[in-house]
């Protein structure tokens, strides 16, 4: 029997292991199927020092690394101070299940600012690398003229296609790695992907029906000095600066140790290792600023040259998000490190038009068995695993998205015409239980099944506009 588990986790090429057969005996034999997944939590997912996921070490690894901070009261009241002057500069939009509400700041402006020789006058390993009016940079330079050159030239219709082409990936890639300032900070505004952007129209599009839930949500726009240190080496930054990351969100999405949490940026949450998104003890939930502050480092790194294949979009937000965590009702498999294999349901919608453009299961068979069979970390023991528990749940979870998809899509029809957005999006829905929950949103043409789903004749990609109307607060 252990043999048998441990080939399951453990590739062997010299005993190669059918994912088919094993599945099929693992469905019809429930005892070996817990043995199988208490092997896997022991052996694998649980243990110091397991395998990573494909975007290297997860958020709660990398945080339980660097808990503890051990400040002195010097640093503690210092970091008070910046956690005031950050608030004076955070707007939040909360949303409680019921009703919406937006806050321009969370705390009045300070009659005085934290200066560098504040910080300084700290020990170095305490000094604090933010404040109000401090930020933290790799290089002291503006970057934004450069980019208005690059977005310049990708909209030159003197420039042939390529050029045109090549100058868009230059200015949305350092969009997403440069250091910050005041303009690119408000470039950023302009991405409807993110989850301020779609939130409140779907809240409002969605008041006073039954069909579908929308999850608790607090979107808080972090400011400027705050973002900026997603910009430099997570492992440069000082427990100070991580202590006052950690105490901004406690009190920006009014935190309850008692609960779980689901997380990301306005864009991001990388929930394909389920560790990064779901948070729910209560040392975790204290320390859910360095978390956010951690996802929205790893999406600039996808941006970067290290990254391959390099993928911009993932940050280009100034949002982080707090969810409510919905719980599984079902004890279902899981793969991704804990994400429960609920059925989800990827719809197309025009918001011009108020038609449902097509609708498509999230987690395609196709998909999912080539990503967990056929990858180069296929040998991979989560990717073994997930490869097992997506083939005993797949006819389910397909049945189940078959025998609801005209339900998901003739409640989504009746939501479009009160949908204020423009252009064509895709909607995410998944489904627990009886309960259908609308929980993701971005524009159509940059999600996974739009060839597959919309028919040619139907698309139209959104038109971008990158370049705000300056002047006023950043």
């Amino acid at each position: 029997m252990t043999g048998f588990l441990d080939r399951l986790l453990h590739a062997d090429k010299s005993r190669p292991l059918d994912i088919d057969a094993a599945a099929a005996m693992l469905g019809t034999t429930p005892g070996l199927l817990r043995e199988f997944e208490r092997s896997y939590h022991a052996n694998v997912l649980d243990r110091k020092n397991a395998p990573t996921g494909p975007l290297g070490p997860d958020a709660k690894t990398v945080v339980e690394s660097r808990s503890g901070h051990g400040l002195s009261d010097e640093a503690l009241a210092l970091d008070a101070r910046i956690v005031r002057e950050l608030l004076a500069d955070t707007g939040v939009i909360r949303f409680d299940g019921e009703r919406l509400t937006t806050i321009p700041a969370l705390a009045p402006v300070p009659e005085k600012y934290v200066t560098e020789a504040d910080a300084n006058a700290l020990q170095p390993e305490e000094r604090p690398q933010l404040a109000g009016e401090l930020i933290h940079r790799q290089i002291d330079t503006v970057n934004y003229p450069l980019l208005l050159d690059m977005w310049r030239r990708a909209t030159d219709p003197k420039r042939s296609a390529r050029q045109r082409h090549e100058a868009y990936g230059m200015f949305r890639t350092g969009l997403d790695l440069l250091d910050l300032d005041p303009v690119m900070y408000r470039m950023l505004d302009m991405n409807p992907a993110s989850i301020g952007h779609w939130l409140p129209a779907l809240v409002k599009a969605n008041e006073g029906k039954t069909f579908f839930r929308i999850p608790k949500t607090t979107i808080a726009k972090a400011s400027l000095t705050l973002l900026q240190l997603s910009r430099v080496e997570y492992e440069s930054l000082t427990a100070s600066t991580l202590d006052v990351v950690d105490r901004w969100a406690q009190a920006a999405f009014r935190l309850k140790p008692d609960e779980s949490y689901f997380l990301k940026t306005g864009t991001f949450s990388n929930k394909y290792d389920f560790r990064n998104a779901h948070v729910t003890e209560p040392h975790e939930v204290m320390q859910i600023g360095e978390y956010l502050l951690y996802l929205q480092s790893q999406a600039v790194e996808m941006a970067g040259p290290l990254s391959q294949p390099a993928t911009y979009g993932v940050s280009t937000t100034n949002e982080m998000a707090v969810r409510e965590y919905i719980p599984d009702t079902h004890d279902l498999p899981t793969i991704y490190m804990g994400l429960p294999l609920r059925c989800e349901y990827r719809c197309f919608i025009d918001c011009d038009t108020d038609e449902l453009l097509g609708i498509h299961p999230y987690w395609d068979p196709k998909v999912m068995n080539h990503r967990f069979r056929d990858w180069p970390d296929s040998d991979n023991p989560h990717m073994r695993h997930d490869a097992v528990t997506y083939k005993l749940r797949e006819p389910s979870l397909m049945r189940e998205y078959e025998d609801t998809r005209g339900l998901v899509a003739s409640h989504v029809a009746e939501l479009l015409p009160g949908l204020g957005l423009a252009g064509q999006w895709s909607l995410d829905i998944m489904r627990d239980g009886d309960d259908y929950w609308l929980i993701d949103m971005a524009p159509a043409e940059r999600s996974t099944f739009y060839e597959q789903a919309v028919p040619k004749g139907k698309r139209r990609p959104m038109m971008e506009n990158w370049i705000p109307e300056l002047g006023g607060k950043h």
